[in-house]
């Protein structure tokens, strides 16, 4: 028995059509990181984000309840919320000053006979589900995906293995973006094989001999088991987490983050990380880490960007995934497939 597997296509990684597929069929379709809790944490409080090409605000209502809507005002399409953040007590349009209150139902429809020609039943916002996990604001645009508990499966009993972020505090945020697609990024996320040659600096940190990579069905994420030989940072080890389709977690006892994976186009990819850290962890260490942190994407997205030209070339068409050294990949690449169907 053949213990390599084929890659996906080398057009997988570059062409329209299928990049339009996956952010129907694989984005749309799955939960999303958004912000910490604690940025919607006050009556009032809001925040905006986007998932695939749709617009999105995430609000605590006056009641408490946190609830999600398509930044869209259901008169002319404009956004309702123009600002990143902030805090307000309804929603009104900047267009025509249409106005919802926090639980998205129209209040005010400026010129229109409210009960006659528009109706709350009819012109309210458009609802987005939303939930919390770890203190960590999640939302779906599709209205019958499994709960996010469902959806992060094993991560759960995972996480409760080190502290939470509530016992922790929000260092710092970084975005990158590579001339390179998701799927190329991700493949490279979920195996340990390049860690020698493209990362020596983090090989070197850890025990080799310990780290285990394994792929989990229930939640469908890759899970790096590993032991760090500087216990000062991290404590003695750590869980890292490549989760379908694109969002990476970093455990460890004294600190952690989370990534978020957001494909731009076929060919550009934006990766957003979050850092907590516990108290006891000091600014130079808090510092020192995520310097590593961005060392250790700048090589990933360097690689990447070699393979993505080459992917784009022409000749490149498929090639052999090893099921001993890359498991995680092919894990990966079966997700994409079967998400495609």
């Amino acid at each position: 028995m053949s213990n390599t597997v084929e890659s996906l296509p080398a057009n997988w990684y570059y062409d329209e059509a299928v990049f339009r597929r996956e952010q129907k069929n694989i984005f749309e379709k799955n939960w999303t990181f958004i912000i910490d809790g604690a940025e919607v944490a006050k009556p009032g409080q809001f925040v905006t984000a986007t998932i695939t090409n749709q617009f999105i605000v995430i609000v605590r209502t006056l009641q408490g309840e946190l609830k999600g809507f398509l930044n869209l005002c259901r008169h002319r399409a404009s956004t309702i919320c123009t600002e990143d953040n902030g805090s307000l007590t309804q929603f009104t349009c900047p267009y025509h000053a249409w106005s919802y209150d926090l639980n998205g139902r129209l209040k005010n429809a400026p010129g229109f006979k409210m009960g006659e020609q528009v109706t709350p039943e009819k012109f309210s916002l458009i609802p987005v589900k939303v939930d919390i996990w770890n203190g960590l604001v999640f939302a779906c645009l599709d209205r019958e995906c499994a709960s996010l508990e469902s959806w992060l499966g094993d991560i759960v009993r995972i996480s409760e293995n080190y502290p939470t972020i509530s016992e922790m505090t929000f260092e710092a945020m970084r975005s990158n973006e590579g001339s390179i697609n998701w799927k190329n990024y991700s493949d490279n996320s979920a195996e340990g094989y390049h860690l020698p040659t493209i990362h020596p600096g983090l090989n070197a940190a850890l025990v080799s001999k310990q780290t285990r990579i394994a792929a989990y069905e229930n939640g469908k994420f890759v899970g790096f088991e590993v032991v760090y030989k500087d216990r000062s940072q991290d404590g003695s080890s750590g869980f890292w987490i490549y989760k379908f389709p694109g969002m990476l977690l970093h455990f460890s006892m004294n600190s952690f983050n989370i990534e978020r994976v957001i494909p731009i186009g076929p060919q550009t990819t934006v990766m957003q990380r979050w850092f907590w850290f516990k108290p006891s962890i000091d600014k130079p260490q808090r510092k020192q880490a995520i310097e590593f942190s961005s060392q250790v994407m700048k090589e990933d997205i360097g690689i990447c960007t070699r393979v993505q030209k080459n992917l784009e070339g022409g000749v490149y068409q498929t090639g052999l995934l090893s099921m001993q050294q890359e498991p995680g990949a092919i894990f990966f690449q079966q997700c994409v497939k079967e998400a495609l169907r």
